[in-house]
């Protein structure tokens, strides 16, 4: 991929009209070049203006993630080494099992559709092209593999402020690792992991997001998406949202390998939607009925069932 293709985006997002000739002093290249690569960036789906005697502007972003600028983040990033682009794939968490032994270090996967995207419990993750945002992390912490409930929550959270900073919405989380907007779901993540005798080795932690409107996620009933829930006029740009889930995820992973818990408990639960509603829980080989009563320290969640008995739930899917 072109550096200096970069190079030329970041100079472009400083949301002044900058001119072909500084551009090319200052990236000590000819103007052909910087024309070359503007031209490529608009086959990415920037739109780019350019005016006499004022140079180019950036006007709008691509409606779905750019590999140049994702190619930036990752560079500027201090936790993911590399990353992975495609344009569809079965799952991005198939390919990130499948690099797994090839690469090194922390990187991220990320497809424009997939034709087999799943989540919990191996159910489908609808994810048609260029409506939403389908990628996968793969991190390696050497960490004990009861510590994984934490690793949800500190993602969860990570996730849900990402989306509100990024488009202005209100989310909130439902226990463990999926993110509602006005009672429909918006998100969704999978954590599955590499182990060695009960030592996590690798997390690949595939996370789906519905951002544009599309009459598949609408049907649902259930489920929804950012742009029905962004204040009208407003713009999605998925650069600045990368650039904050990038940061977010930097952030709270490092939260997560150095703290407890009980460090963003109380921020936790100012999210969750778990609370003060009836829940059908259903674990291994039961199904009930119950009520959230809190969340203990080390991110169990506590309930009251309908016989009157408090119970501690380790895994569960959970119905509103």
């Amino acid at each position: 991929m072109s550096n200096l293709k970069q190079e030329i985006l970041k100079l472009l997002k400083s949301d002044q009209f900058i001119s072909g000739q500084e551009m090319a002093d200052r990236l000590d290249v000819s103007r052909t070049a910087i024309w070359k690569n503007i031209n490529a960036l608009k086959t990415e789906g920037y739109s780019i203006e350019s005016v006499t005697r004022k140079g180019y502007h950036l006007r709008e972003h691509p409606r779905y993630i750019s590999p140049t600028a994702l190619e930036v983040l990752v560079q500027d990033s201090a936790l993911f080494s590399h990353m992975e682009y495609f344009e569809t794939t079965e799952s991005t968490q198939i390919e990130a099992f499948q690099k797994l032994e090839s690469r090194d270090g922390a990187y991220i996967v990320v497809a424009l559709e997939q034709t087999k995207g799943r989540g919990r419990f191996n159910r489908e993750w609808f994810s048609p092209k260029n409506r939403g945002l389908y990628l996968s992390i793969v991190l390696r912490p050497n960490i004990p593999i009861t510590e994984i409930i934490r690793f949800n929550l500190f993602i969860s959270l990570a996730l849900s402020k990402t989306l509100d900073q990024a488009f202005g919405v209100k989310s909130g989380i439902k226990w463990p690792n999926d993110i509602y907007i006005s009672n429909r779901k918006v998100s969704g993540f999978l954590t599955e992991v590499v182990s060695e005798s009960n030592v996590i080795n690798a997390i690949i932690c595939g996370i789906g997001i519905n951002i544009f409107k599309d009459e598949g996620v609408s049907a649902l009933g259930t489920a929804t998406d950012i742009e029905s829930e962004m204040e009208p006029g407003r713009k999605v740009d998925l650069d600045d949202f990368m650039k904050k889930l990038i940061h977010n995820m930097e952030v709270y992973y490092d939260r997560f390998i150095n703290e407890p818990f009980s460090s963003i408990r109380d921020e936790w639960k100012s999210r969750a939607i778990v609370f003060n509603k009836d829940l059908r829980i259903t674990e291994t080989g039961e199904s009930y009925m119950a009520k959230a009563l809190d969340i203990d320290s080390d991110g169990f969640l506590e309930v009251l069932d309908e016989t009157g008995e408090i119970r501690r739930v380790v895994s569960a899917d959970i119905e509103l």
